[in-house]
């Protein structure tokens, strides 16, 4: 029995010694061709990062020992790592680009195994309770606790945090970051604004350009609020490329398009605290999105991804006042547009009436088919809003200062878009104060025009706004994510709305 007993000693512990053996990153790289994956793991926060952990292949690939489930499990998975031993044999996978053709097959066996463990390889390390959220971006803050709400596991929002994704799964490379603009001033009017009306971009206008269109309108604004006691709201309003709402909208491309679409979840709920980080990257030509497509396929040299603007808002009781403040970024590009060195556009709707607006604002007069897009069927077609009707409301209020053009624009975007119609526009005012940007905007709330939004207590107003910067124009603008508006009803709980203050 005594002989028996340390028999098995020696077994257990052989077994053991050869498993942690075996266990070892060292080990795993011996056959070639997983050095392939090794070292895209090298370039990830999983092997190298401030605190120093770093996880080797048999973190994520073979279980713990925690649990002696865990043994057998682990047992098998050496098993099946046979198969790699055989593909490297028989030289299925010996070539890198053997390696790529088979990557899809690999990962959704592992993506597989992981579900159906409730990804305990990541579990291991992370876990919902001893997450910090205050640490964490809003976005990835809302996804996980839709994680929770939904009961997901780690691995079916995290595929690619360590290895290349498949090519099947990665729709576009990233484009080499060109130089000029790629459009000339007149080919490409308000193309494909991705997000905004038409808006332009300040720069460094030297004097004050665009004032009201008449003395009255002078003077209503010349005894306007008192900006000081009027709460100002930081918005970023980050460089869009080609991003349709059809794109946002689409699963493949865009992980959150089912908190848009079955949560109703506002963009800017995940998005306000990184649109800088996303403009950042469209701007550069780089792929964002779950599928890694690039959106902006001619990037623009020194061109900026975002610029932060102050907002504020108030009201009399018979008009509201829009307060916008920025400092231009600095930027040699050409000058698409010669005549307006800022343009600043906002739209907004009734209270509710345009399908999609309390999550995206104004991006839902944004489509693919619009000229200057990617995928534009015409070279005229401009902002719309699909099954538009001015009669029961379903149209964006479109208001915008041009600082070349004394005359201010009142329209609306229904079908189509529209530069005039409206009435409710008292003044559109913009000057230069020191190295920064003040445009305001007076609006009677009453409005009266075609395509005018009657703006009245006890509605919540979605809307959204874009600045063109430096002479440019058409979509090469600035835009805000989706924000709401109401007259002297707090809403706490709403992360996008902003409460319109009597003054």
């Amino acid at each position: 029995m005594f002989i028996g007993v340390i028999g098995g000693i020696i077994i257990w512990g052989g077994l053991n010694i050869g498993m942690e053996y075996t266990n070892r990153s060292e080990f795993c790289i011996s056959c070639h061709e997983m050095t392939i994956p090794f070292e895209e793991l090298k370039k990830t926060a999983h092997y190298k990062n401030r605190s120093g952990a770093a996880a080797q292949c048999s973190d994520c690939h073979v279980a713990s020992s925690k649990h002696p489930a865990d043994y057998m499990f682990k047992s098998f998975q050496k098993l099946m790592a046979a198969r790699d031993v055989i593909g490297h044999i028989t030289g299925i996978v010996d070539t890198p680009e053997k390696f790529e053709a088979h990557r899809m097959i690999m990962a959704q066996r592992v993506w597989d195994r992981m579900k159906e463990r409730d990804s305990k390889e990541c579990r291991n390390c992370h876990s919902f309770e001893n997450m910090d959220p205050t640490k964490q971006k809003d976005r990835s803050v809302v996804k996980h606790e839709g994680a929770r709400e939904d009961g997901k596991t780690c691995i079916e929002c995290h595929k690619g945090v360590s290895h290349q994704l498949p090519r099947e799964m990665r729709k576009a490379e990233p484009v080499a970051a060109a130089a000029p603009a790629p459009v000339s001033p007149t080919a490409e009017a308000p193309k494909a604004e991705a997000a905004a009306p038409v808006a332009e971009a300040p720069k460094a206008e030297a004097a004050p350009a665009g004032a009201a269109p008449a003395a009255p309108a002078a003077a209503a604004a010349a005894v306007g609020p008192d900006w000081s006691k009027v709460a100002k709201r930081n918005i970023k309003l980050f460089y869009p490329g080609q991003a349709s709402v059809e794109w946002v909208l689409n699963k493949p491309d865009h992980s959150s398009a089912s908190d848009i679409t079955d949560k109703k979840r506002p963009c800017a709920k995940c998005h306000e605290g990184d649109a800088d980080d996303v403009g950042n990257k469209i701007v550069a030509g780089k792929p964002v999105g779950v599928a890694g497509v690039v959106i902006e396929p001619n990037p623009i040299a020194d061109k900026a991804g975002f610029i932060p603007v102050n907002f504020q808002t108030t009201h009399d009781g018979s008009k509201i006042y829009f307060r916008f403040e920025w400092t231009p970024p600095k930027t040699t590009g050409t000058k698409l547009d010669s005549k307006n060195e800022v343009k600043l556009s906002m739209m907004f709707d009734g209270g509710g009436t345009v399908d999609l607006a309390d999550q995206a604002g104004c991006w839902g007069t944004c489509h693919t088919d619009l000229r200057s897009m990617k995928d534009a069927a015409d070279d005229k077609k401009t902002k719309y809003i699909k099954g538009a009707d001015l009669a029961s409301g379903k149209f964006m209020d479109l208001i915008q200062f041009k600082s070349g053009d004394k005359k201010p624009v009142d329209g609306y975007v229904a079908d189509t878009r529209v530069m005039d119609g409206g009435k409710g526009l008292v003044s559109a005012e913009g000057k230069k104060e020191g190295n920064k940007w003040v445009v305001t905007f007076v609006r009677d709330m009453a409005g009266g025009g075609k395509g005018d939004h009657k703006i009245v207590p006890g509605k919540v107003f979605n809307f959204g706004f874009a600045i063109h910067e430096s002479f440019t124009n058409a979509r090469f603008h600035y835009v805000s994510l989706g924000y709401q508006f109401g007259l002297d009803k707090a809403a706490p709980d709403v992360k996008n709305y902003i409460n319109v203050v009597k003054q």
